[in-house]
């Protein structure tokens, strides 16, 4: 990166972690090495935004200050300086906008996603090396003695881009230094704050900044344009420095300040949200807060901020109904030098476990591969319950009519379902209900003779209608009726016709059984002596689910598949 002469403690921090992580990727790259990077990136973003928001605050105050110069001094000595701020923010956004569409660009490889705000492919490495060096012939491109090809990519044109940026503000920046003026000083050098390449050590080899920036995994790179973002943003605030040399000393004082956190209440229900305002207890109609942290959001006065955190079940201990959820904002104020104090404002508020009323026809149990229907509610939440259900096994599918009702279909032997809720796009955890998963109620095989049931002993007549059924358990067809579907795959007609054992003399095709499937007896029985002995088995009793899947029901044994009958 860039040289930016003073930084802060924590910058220095943040630029020395992303130096050891590029170290790191001599080596097999591991998953926390790349959460690392995920985690540095989040910070270097924060830090980008925050420097972005300070340098438009910087030259707001610097625009007031030349108005009160030309409106109430008479004095215009400053007033091209309105002219030239706007020139410079443009220059800035350039890059800053060419950064951004960098950055898209990653996002894309990476396969981010928006509402996770997570990159599923951290270790993509191929597509970006093509895209920030090039591919084929284009790699060798731009070659530099001493440190190899700096390739014909994107990051050769940001680096002569961010070079055209560095003369454009060193050369403005220069202009403002004149021996003998009061805001006199040292002249800078441009070379300083180029984008240098990479002098290695003894046993190393040299490298050009575009391969040694980009030849890591995708993560790292948007890391990397993070903090170039940064970089970009500390230039402009070193002429903006300059500029507010000639401004003066502002006119107003104020010795000390208190942040002020007023939350709306500090219990709140998991799911909800948590509110407070956040104040600092000083007065002045030149002098606006700058308000930053998670969750939080500036009043339209700019007096004031609301900081609103969704309260999350994650910190409720197992087996309690409360739990503390911390939170941490900042509160800051430019001083009479143009530096911005900050005033760090931190806090805890308590979570409770809401209630989570589920109903259904089965409370207690959820049936293995059906479609089982419940009412997920979480009255506490009101209109503000935005369910997201989730299971450990099998699938779960929210229903049209509801979004209280879901369908839950286990595979295991148990389903733990978590219940959370979406607020602000962020999907937080209310608890979970746990359910064992039982299979449906065994069925029964009956066998119907010219319409009546037959008790498998009174001689009936060659010439009579028989039927094979499959009747579900009368409980779980009212509560699963889609489920409670049966079938028979087919069925064999054995006959007693000798001294032997009984032999197959049919198969009757199977199909759906609820109704009864149709048996006929064959040839050989009709023209057997009366009194013969035939046996009708069922080879295989199968279920159909709601979403009319096959399911083989192996609880029946041979005699229970097997039914006897006697002809006259």
């Amino acid at each position: 990166m860039a040289g930016s002469g003073k930084i802060s403690p924590r910058q220095k921090m943040i630029n020395m972690m992303y130096l050891v992580l590029l170290a790191l990727l001599a080596m097999n790259i591991s998953k926390e090495v790349l959460d690392s990077f995920d985690n540095l990136r989040l910070k270097l973003g924060e830090s980008a935004s925050t420097a972005q928001t300070a340098n438009g605050d910087f030259v707001e105050s610097m625009k007031a200050a030349i108005d009160e110069e030309i409106n109430n001094e008479n004095k215009v000595v400053n007033k091209g300086l309105l002219d030239t701020l706007p020139m410079l923010n443009a220059e800035t956004r350039k890059i800053i906008e060419m950064l951004d569409r960098y950055i898209d660009t990653v996002k894309r490889m990476g396969k981010y996603d928006p509402a996770t705000q997570k990159m599923e492919k951290l270790d993509e490495i191929d597509a970006n090396w093509k895209y920030f060096i090039g591919k084929g012939d284009q790699e060798l491109a731009n070659e530099v003695a001493g440190f190899g090809p700096r390739g014909s990519g994107k990051a050769f044109d940001f680096r002569n881009a961010y070079k055209a940026y560095v003369d454009y503000v060193v050369d403005m920046y220069n202009s403002q230094v004149r021996a003998g003026d009061s805001t006199g000083g040292q002249k800078i050098n441009a070379e300083e704050y180029y984008l240098k390449d990479y002098e290695a050590a003894v046993k190393e080899h040299n490298e050009t900044w575009e391969v040694k920036s980009f030849k890591g995994p995708v993560i790292a790179n948007w890391a990397l344009l993070e903090a170039l973002k940064i970089d970009a943003y500390k230039l402009e605030q070193k002429l903006l420095d300059k500029f507010n040399e000639r401004l003066g000393v502002a006119k107003f004082k104020i010795d000390k300040f208190t942040p002020i956190v007023a939350p709306e209440a500090t219990i709140v229900p998991a799911g909800l949200q948590f509110r407070a305002k956040l104040y600092l207890t000083l007065s002045s109609s030149q002098i606006k807060p700058n308000f930053a942290g998670n969750g939080v959001k500036t009043d339209a006065t700019g007096d004031f901020a609301e900081l609103t955190l969704p309260a999350s079940g994650t910190v409720i201990p197992k087996g309690k109904n409360e739990g503390t959820q911390r939170y941490s904002a900042n509160i800051g104020l430019k001083t009479t030098s143009g530096a911005i104090e900050n005033y760090p404002v931190e806090g805890t508020f308590t979570v409770r476990k809401p209630e989570i009323v589920i109903t259904s026809a089965a409370v207690q149990n959820l049936y293995r591969s059906c479609g089982n229907t419940v009412n997920i509610d979480v009255p506490a939440l009101g209109d503000y319950y935005n369910p997201d259900i989730k299971v450990s096994s099998g699938s779960v599918q929210k229903s049209k009519e509801s979004k209280k009702k879901f369908m839950i279909m286990p595979e295991g032997r148990k389903c733990d379902v978590s219940v959370n809720s979406i607020t602000n796009g962020r999907s937080v955890n209310i608890g979970v209900v746990n359910y064992k998963v039982i299979e449906p109620p065994k069925p029964s095989i009956e066998m119907m003779v010219n319409g009546k049931p037959y008790n498998g002993s009174s001689p009936i007549p060659k010439t009579s209608r028989i039927l094979v059924k499959v009747k579900p358990d009368a409980e779980f067809r009212a509560a699963l009726p889609n489920d409670a579907r049966y079938g028979i795959s087919t069925i064999d007609v054995l006959g007693q016709l000798s001294l032997g054992p009984p032999r197959n003399v049919g198969t009757v095709r199977g199909g759906r059984a609820e109704k009864g499937i149709r048996v006929s007896l064959p040839t050989e029985i009709r023209q057997a002596r009366p009194g013969t002995k035939v046996y009708v088995r069922v080879n295989e009793v199968y279920r159909l689910n709601f979403r009319n899947q096959r399911k083989a029901d192996g609880r029946f044994s041979e005699l229970e598949r097997t039914l006897s009958l006697v002809t006259r």
